[in-house]
């Protein structure tokens, strides 16, 4: 009996003591590791060349380029019938380089009608028409190269002036000091009246106005 009750408690302090290695052993297990999530890498944008902007032609003069004169240029008139009628009609004043180097036109052709009568001058300058079709520019010619010039004139009959017949025009360029004659497509009236306009010129292009 006796050693019965001594073995009693030593098993319950054995187990005691057990379990107490077990917590100790479990409290001193190493925590788990955190979860770690690999960073995305970001993507590096890749540099692009900027792309150039394109380039403007700019349509110049040559430079050292010398302004066509009097004697450089043939002149010469072409009637548009098709474009007249209403008491109105048109007429191309074309100016052709007649020379073996390069020249240059611009502006508006100032023109005048002379009287197959007399000879003279009569009736008002030409008046400028609107650049409807082409703005005033620097015009290059080349050795046969040929500028126009759209003339807009209107019927003398239409005007309260006394008519004459005329069968010649006189054109200065800007930059002439002297006119050069040119024969009429065909005899009209002018009107001697130098407050009557019957002329109108257009700036001089490179080609002809198409309406």
């Amino acid at each position: 009996m006796f050693s019965r009750r001594v073995r009693g408690p030593s098993r319950r302090i054995g187990l005691a003591c057990l379990a107490a290695g077990v917590v100790l052993l479990a409290g001193c297990a190493a925590p788990p590791l955190p979860f770690s999530v690999s960073p995305t890498p970001t993507p590096t944008a890749t540099p692009t060349a900027s792309p150039s902007p394109p380039s403007t032609a700019t349509a110049t003069a040559t430079a050292g380029v010398a302004v066509c004169g009097p004697n450089t240029l043939a002149l010469s008139l072409q009637s548009r019938p098709y474009d007249s009628g209403a008491g109105n009609f048109f007429w191309d004043l074309q100016l052709t380089n007649n020379s073996s180097v390069e020249c240059t036109v611009e502006g508006f052709p100032a023109v005048s009608l002379v009287s197959a009568n007399s000879g003279a001058v009569i009736g008002a300058v030409s008046s400028e028409e609107p650049g409807r079709w082409f703005p005033v520019a620097v015009v290059p010619l080349a050795p046969g190269a040929s500028a126009f010039s759209l003339l807009h004139l209107g019927q003398a009959g239409a005007y309260n002036c006394t008519v004459v017949p005329v069968t010649e025009l006189t054109v200065t360029l800007p930059d002439w000091t002297d006119p050069r004659q040119v024969a009429t497509p065909k005899p009209i009236d002018g009107c001697d009246d130098t407050s009557t306009t019957i002329v109108r010129s257009g700036p001089l292009a490179p080609s002809r106005v198409v309406f």
